[in-house]
């Protein structure tokens, strides 16, 4: 009994050493961004710069340009009897252009959505927009870095 599950673990360790995997976030996937221009809201394009700057290391050797359009649209989701809306729907859609140093571009639009109560305050609803918009922009600029490194394996 014990010999077959000494020889199972050997086995299941041999297969999974050489199936090929490899982080993603490995140290061999080194990014440098050259020029990065993002039109839109100012306060989200800060945001996302500085997210997207995280990954980029100056020895890096894969070196991209990237431009990406950001556009917000907020749309009432859920009204109540009387025509009040009492839930917001947030979406912050971003069209990325990469290109590389060889001069290939990759086009790529990204979305992310979310939704916000009415609260009664004033000053609580807008809280609930902002941390509503700074998760859309946090999950944006994850789906744009995972993308970059996605490319830079191949």
């Amino acid at each position: 009994m014990n010999k077959c599950k000494f020889f199972l673990g050997i086995i299941v360790f041999i297969i999974l050493s050489s199936c090929g995997y490899s982080r993603l976030n490995d140290q061999s996937n080194q990014i440098k961004f050259d020029n990065i221009e993002i039109i839109g809201d100012k306060r989200l394009s800060y945001i996302l710069k500085n997210n997207l700057i995280l990954i980029s290391k100056q020895e890096a050797k894969s070196i991209y340009d990237l431009s990406i359009n950001l556009s917000n649209l907020k749309t009432s989701k859920i009204k109540d009897a009387s025509g009040k809306t009492t839930r917001f729907s947030l979406i912050l859609n971003g069209d990325l252009k990469l290109t590389d140093d060889k001069n290939v571009t990759y086009n790529r639009l990204f979305i992310a959505s979310n939704d916000y109560d009415v609260s009664s305050n004033h000053s609580d609803t807008i809280r609930n927009e902002k941390s509503a918009l700074q998760n859309n922009v946090n999950k944006l600029s994850e789906e744009i870095t995972k993308y970059i490194q996605l490319i830079n394996i191949k």
